[in-house]
């Protein structure tokens, strides 16, 4: 059909982080997403740098894309996410094909957006081991990443479409909105409740030293 042609020649023409908002958008509204995974997947490398060639389009469409895939899987596998194993499957599933990369929930947190972290370390040790297109798809570790990746559990951040232009704000944005919304202070006690995230990756804020601090654990 000619309507259907513009349409694919339209989603072809989209720059990366075109696509990662279109991505996120039809998979929100349970629309037909599967065009623009095509898309991505078609991307040559060449083009993905060009479109992703400065700091906050990378972290912005990692997070995109990171968010965007979360739900697609969701959506295909109603995965039981409290079972280890099945989570285990699910963040370290390699069925994101971005440039002809394929890459997992695990390799866009861990090696692209936390800058080749070793996942079960909590934020202090780095793979000794990386592929070029990490190498040159990464960005520098920045904690507020934390507040805005949704893996599809309750007390995931809202998800929201990330712009390199505003995307030191909306981070800033993001990360008060969870704070506000999870860390409680007990008037009259020194007992502060703050989110699991800040133990899993304690590395990523300053270290145990810091997270002790901030559970009212002194040493």
């Amino acid at each position: 059909m000619p309507l259907k042609l513009r349409t694919d020649e339209a989603i072809q023409k989209m720059t990366a982080i075109q696509l990662s908002n279109r991505l996120l958008i039809a998979v929100s509204t349970l629309s037909d997403y599967r065009p623009y995974v095509a898309a991505l997947a078609n991307l040559s490398r060449k083009q993905l740098h060009i479109d992703l060639c400065t700091l906050p389009a990378r972290k912005a469409f990692l997070i995109n894309i990171y968010n965007a895939f979360a739900q697609v899987f969701i959506r295909e596998q109603h995965p039981d996410l409290t079972a280890y194993i099945t989570r285990y499957k699910f963040f370290s599933r390699t069925a994101i094909l971005i440039a002809g990369e394929n890459l997992s929930l695990n390799d866009i947190e861990h090696g692209l957006l936390r800058h080749s972290s070793v996942w079960w370390s909590f934020g202090y040790l780095k793979k000794i081991f990386k592929s070029e297109f990490e190498k040159s798809m990464r960005v520098p570790l920045d904690y507020r990443i934390h507040f805005a990746l949704n893996c599809g559990g309750v007390s995931c951040p809202a998800i929201a479409f990330y712009k390199p232009g505003n995307i030191h704000i909306q981070l800033d944005d993001s990360m008060k909105a969870f704070l506000a919304d999870d860390v409680k202070f007990e008037r009259g006690s020194t007992l502060l409740y703050i989110s699991s995230i800040f133990n899993w990756y304690r590395g990523d804020f300053g270290g145990y030293r810091v997270f002790l601090i901030c559970s009212g654990r002194r040493k």
